[in-house]
């Protein structure tokens, strides 16, 4: 038990040790967030000059763009519709096949029952009948 207790002790100080460095390390980094390197931007000369283009009646629409991503919406729409309708359609098809067998062998079945009874009968009639 007092092993235990020492190992954890040992790691909680390890881990208040590391909060600690972390926290010297990257409090020295501040200055550099202060740095006067905003003389190459060109934000805001872009800004100004899209406003003055939509004042002056000049905004240009994408329309590369809105045609991109109409032919994508299509595309992937028709993607995800084309598989649930064929998803749908498999399975009305499974249905429909199982139905199309299950009739086929009760129909199958009840002739062997009815050839069973009619070869009885004739040969109760005293007929004789050979089934090949």
């Amino acid at each position: 038990i007092i092993g235990a207790n020492l190992t954890m002790r040992c790691l909680n100080f390890f881990a208040a040790l590391c909060m600690v460095i972390t926290a010297l390390v990257h409090g020295q980094d501040q200055n550099t967030y202060y740095d006067d390197s905003y003389s190459n931007d060109n934000l805001y000369h872009d800004y100004a000059a899209r406003q003055q283009d939509k004042a002056a009646g000049n905004a240009a629409m994408p329309w590369g763009k809105v045609a991109a991503a109409t032919a994508f919406g299509w595309f992937v729409g028709g993607k995800v519709h084309s598989k649930r309708s064929s998803k749908k359609l498999k399975e009305k098809h499974k249905e429909e096949t199982k139905n199309l067998y299950t009739q086929y062998y009760n129909d199958v079945y009840s002739l062997k029952e009815q050839n069973i009874k009619l070869t009885e009968a004739l040969e109760s009639l005293g007929v004789s009948v050979t089934v090949k």
